[in-house]
C-alpha cells in the first residue's frame, strides 16, 4: 500500500511555538503510514538544519533547479525559473506542482504566510491550520471574517485550541469543515531532554518563561512584576529563554529596573527543558496565544503554571494544575505572588500537574491526526 504524501507549507523555519509543534507532529507520524515533508516559502531559517537531521525532507522553491550541465536539464530548469516565478506572481498557484518531486496527497498550509494559493494543488486535498484565537488576535480575526470565500476551498479547517475553534466557527460561519486537533506532543523526548544537565543558581525559587521574544509574548510585564515582587521582598530569580526581536531590548529594562542580578536571559536553547523543570512553575504572559506548546510541555513535566492565555487552563483538563488570570499586569502579578507566597496552594498545583504530566501521550495525540488525514485520502 502506498504511502500517503503530506507536504506541509510553512513560511519559515525559525524558533517558535508552531514550529516546535509542527517538528513534533512530523516525527510522531507513522512513517510506515505517512511520506511528510516540509515546504518552505522563505529559505534560510535557523531550524531548518533541526529538521533535516531528525531526517525531515525540507524543500525550497529552487530544489527543482538543481544545477546540471546536461543542456536539456539546464533547458528544463530555465522553464522551471519561468513557471516559479508566474506562480509568485499569482499568489502561489501552480507552485507546489513545478517544485514538489512527487503529486501529494494532502497540502497542510501549516503556518503559511503571503500566497493564498499555494495550498491548492490539483487532485490533492487541502487542510488549513489556525494557530491563534480570532477572539483575542486581530490578525487571525481579520482572516475569519474578511476571507471566508479563500477558506471555504480548504477539505479542513483546523483550530489548535478550543477556544480558538469557537472563536473561528463563529466568526467564519465555516462550522461543517472546521475541527479541533491539539497539537501533538512529543512527550517522551521531553521528559529525557529535560535530564540534561544545566548550570542555574539553586538558591531562590526560580520562574521559568519560554519564547520569541516579541512584544505580543508580555515579557515586558513579566520584568516589571518581577521588580515589583522584590521590593515586596519575595526574593526569586526569573529565567527566560528564547532569541527575537527584543533580545536587546529586554536586557536594556532588566537593567533600567535595577533587575539584572536576578533576571537571567538564557537566550536561544535548543533544549529548554532542564530550565522548565529546574523552576518553582512557567509563567506564560502573552497578549495573545492559541494554546502554547510549551504549556503542554511544562505539564508533561509535572510543571505548574502561571498563564494569562484561557486556551491554556484546556490543558489541565479536570486537574488543578495551574492558575489563569485576567490578562493584565496587576492579575498576573497576584497570580505569581500566590505562588510563590502559599506553600499549601502552590503544593496543590504542583500534585495536580504531576498527575496531568501522563495525558500528553504523543502517540495517542497523533492518532486523531492521523485519521483525519486517512479519511480525506479515502474520500475521494
Amino acid at each position: 500500500m502506498r504511502k500517503i504524501r503530506v507536504v506541509f507549507v510553512e513560511y519559515q523555519l525559525v524558533c517558535g511555538g508552531a514550529e516546535q509543534a509542527l517538528f513534533d507532529l512530523i516525527s510522531l507520524l507513522d512513517k510506515e503510514r505517512f511520506e511528510p515533508s516540509v515546504f518552505v516559502q522563505t529559505p534560510g531559517g535557523t531550524w531548518e538544519k533541526k529538521f533535516t537531521d531528525a531526517g525531515i525532507p525540507v524543500i525550497h522553491d529552487y530544489d527543482c533547479r538543481k544545477p546540471t550541465l546536461n543542456p536539456l536539464r539546464k533547458l528544463g530548469n530555465l522553464v522551471k525559473k519561468c513557471k516559479v516565478a508566474k506562480a509568485n506572481r499569482q499568489e502561489g498557484k501552480g507552485l507546489l506542482d513545478v517544485c514538489l518531486p512527487e503529486q501529494p496527497d494532502i497540502v497542510v498550509s501549516y503556518n503559511a504566510w503571503m500566497q493564498a494559493e499555494i495550498a491548492f494543488v490539483k487532485g490533492a486535498k487541502s487542510v488549513k491550520y489556525i494557530h491563534g484565537d480570532p477572539g483575542t488576535n486581530p490578525v487571525y480575526r481579520q482572516e475569519a471574517t474578511e476571507e471566508q470565500d479563500l477558506l471555504r476551498r480548504y477539505d479542513r479547517i483546523v483550530c489548535v485550541s478550543r477556544a480558538a475553534w469557537i472563536a473561528f466557527r463563529e466568526l467564519s460561519g465555516l462550522t461543517g469543515q472546521t475541527e479541533l486537533h491539539y497539537n501533538p506532543l512529543n512527550s517522551d523526548n521531553v521528559r529525557s531532554l529535560s535530564q540534561q544537565p544545566v548550570e542555574l543558581p539553586g538558591d531562590l525559587p526560580m520562574i521559568c518563561a519560554v519564547g520569541r521574544l516579541a512584544e505580543e509574548k508580555g515579557f515586558e510585564r513579566l520584568l516589571v512584576i518581577h521588580r515589583h515582587l522584590l521590593d515586596q521582598g519575595i526574593r526569586h530569580r526569573l529565567v527566560i529563554v528564547g532569541d527575537g526581536p527584543d533580545r536587546d531590548f529586554l536586557p536594556r529594562l532588566a537593567r533600567a529596573l535595577d533587575i539584572q542580578d536576578t533576571v537571567i536571559f538564557a537566550g536561544y536553547q535548543a533544549n529548554p527543558y532542564p530550565y522548565m523543570a529546574r523552576s518553582r512553575f512557567l509563567a506564560s504572559s502573552s497578549l495573545t496565544e492559541g494554546l502554547p506548546v510549551i504549556a503542554m510541555e511544562a505539564l508533561s513535566l509535572g510543571i505548574p503554571i502561571v498563564s494569562t492565555v484561557p486556551s491554556v487552563g484546556e490543558a489541565f483538563g479536570e486537574e488543578c494544575c495551574g492558575l489563569i488570570t485576567e490578562n493584565s499586569v496587576t492579575a498576573l502579578e497576584e497570580g505569581i505572588r500566590k505562588m510563590l507566597t502559599d506553600d499549601v496552594f502552590f503544593g496543590k498545583l504542583k500534585a495536580g500537574a504531576e498527575r496531568r504530566s501522563a495525558y500528553f501521550d504523543g502517540k495517542r495525540m497523533i492518532r486523531e491526526i492521523e485519521e483525519m488525514f486517512v479519511s480525506l485520502v479515502e474520500a475521494n
